[in-house]
């Protein structure tokens, strides 16, 4: 099986900016509420970096990081920690490519008219048009040798 989960930089850095402002609010409250001052300095900003780099990581990893692996048979995909989600290729009837906000792609696979099972093809930095027609191929239970065997065939 083939398996495809590389680091998704922006969805990382979107985590430790929400830990970063967090840790950094929380700081600033609580110091007014206990001392009614605001201490800044560069250890306190040092223990925000350690601290944002901590939970950042952990945030990713429990809720963006995606895993996706497949063969000739199927295919079983996981974002975060949620469960994985294992189907063949012979359970779908069609294939769309959705364009999502802020550029990302998305290879839906439909069972029928309204269930359906998403891939994140820019999550997983595929190419998501080219992906696309290879899991098109896969559906219809081709593989990508095959239908270079097979064009020569049909001329």
């Amino acid at each position: 099986m083939k398996t495809i989960a590389p680091l998704q930089v922006l969805n990382l850095v979107k985590s430790f900016i929400i830990f970063f402002l967090v840790t950094s609010l929380g700081w600033i409250a609580s110091n007014y509420v206990i001392f009614r001052t605001f201490y800044i300095g560069w250890p306190i900003l040092l223990g925000n970096v350690i601290i944002t780099a901590v939970l950042g990581w952990w945030w990713y990893k429990r809720t963006y990081h995606s895993i996706f692996s497949y063969d000739q048979q199927g295919f079983e995909v996981q974002r975060g920690k949620a469960r994985k989600e294992s189907k063949k290729w012979g359970d779908f009837s069609q294939v769309s490519l959705v364009h999502e906000e802020y550029g990302r792609f998305l290879v839906r696979l439909y069972e029928n008219d309204k269930k359906y099972t998403v891939i994140p093809a820019s999550d997983l930095k595929l190419d998501a048009s080219d992906f696309r027609f290879e899991v098109t191929e896969l559906v219809r239970g081709k593989s990508a040798g095959e239908k270079t065997r097979n064009a020569g065939k049909e001329s």
